[in-house]
């Protein structure tokens, strides 16, 4: 709480620092009057934050009339510098609401896709990318400015991210660092291929390092092609040639998460500092994955 006492009680024994203002902040600052008479108007007041409403702001505030701490601003500096490597999931909600996605232009284009479930998919993962704009960077979403490059890929000045989906998962990684990921789910992907065209593509578009790591099975196949997917995303170079990829010497990792049926690939300069997350019903909870490659 706000409340007035003399130095000695203030102090407690110690001593007390005195800002020392230059000639830019002497002819900005409000008369001593002023200042006083503006921090006694403050007295009683509560919701003191050690972030967001510190003595700092106080200060400032009473003798600028600008609620601002340099030391928060040096404090979400830092922490905005670390070191991010995020991944978020989620399933596909039944019914999804695609109104008021941002920006304008993306969300044309998710309300111009006639296939029902892949516009559910593509709904499901921006609403996904502004969950993991907040938790991961303490962003607003509508805060971002995005721009299309002319391959299509979408990119904001705030972080790097990657998008990715099934019919009924989505996946959003972000850090600030380049990152990509890519998820695919056995049982469907099974459902839509046969042995015959699992083998086709293995034999043409793996390596043959790779071919030494990984089998035709399907599960083998995924861990190896999820990568390459997300090996590309991350580059964000070209166009995915997969025979162009060969991971055996890329950092790519794979995992399986509980609670969802996908292999989950992620390429990322600073994986190491990978954290994953489920974001179900407007929670998001921290979870363990098992890396499966």
């Amino acid at each position: 709480t706000v409340c007035a006492t003399d130095a000695d009680v203030f102090s407690c024994g110690q001593i007390i620092e005195k800002a020392v203002y230059d000639r830019k902040e002497q002819k900005k600052k409000h008369s001593p009057e002023k200042t006083v008479s503006l921090a006694e108007s403050r007295l009683g007041e509560t919701g003191y934050d050690i972030i967001r409403n510190n003595c700092e702001h106080f200060a400032n505030e009473c003798a600028f009339g600008v609620s601002v701490s340099y030391q928060e601003m040096e404090l979400r500096s830092r922490w905005l510098a670390r070191p991010v490597c995020d991944v978020y999931l989620s399933a596909v909600p039944e019914t999804q609401d695609c109104d008021g996605i941002y920006p304008a232009q993306r969300a044309s284009e998710i309300a111009a896709c006639r296939a029902p479930a892949l516009k559910a998919a593509k709904c499901a993962d921006w609403r996904l990318l502004e969950t993991a704009a907040r938790h991961s960077f303490d962003t607003e979403i509508t805060d971002l400015t995005f721009k299309k490059t002319v391959r299509g890929r979408w990119t904001c000045d705030g972080f790097d991210f990657s998008l990715s989906h099934t019919d009924a998962e989505v996946a959003v990684a972000v850090s600030n660092a380049p990152v990509g990921v890519d998820m695919e789910s056995i049982g469907d992907f099974t459902a839509k291929r046969d042995e015959k065209d699992i083998r086709r593509v293995y034999d043409r578009f793996l390596t043959k390092n790779e071919k030494a790591l990984y089998t035709a099975d399907p599960r083998s196949f995924l861990i190896c092609w999820t990568k390459k997917e997300a090996e590309f995303k991350r580059r964000a170079k070209g166009f995915f040639r997969p025979g162009s990829i060969d991971v055996s010497l890329s950092g790519a990792q794979t995992y399986v998460v509980p609670g969802y049926q996908t292999v989950l690939s992620v390429s990322a300069d600073n994986i190491s500092k990978l954290r994953v997350f489920s974001a179900e019903n407007g929670r998001v909870t921290a979870v363990k994955p098992e890396r499966i490659d």
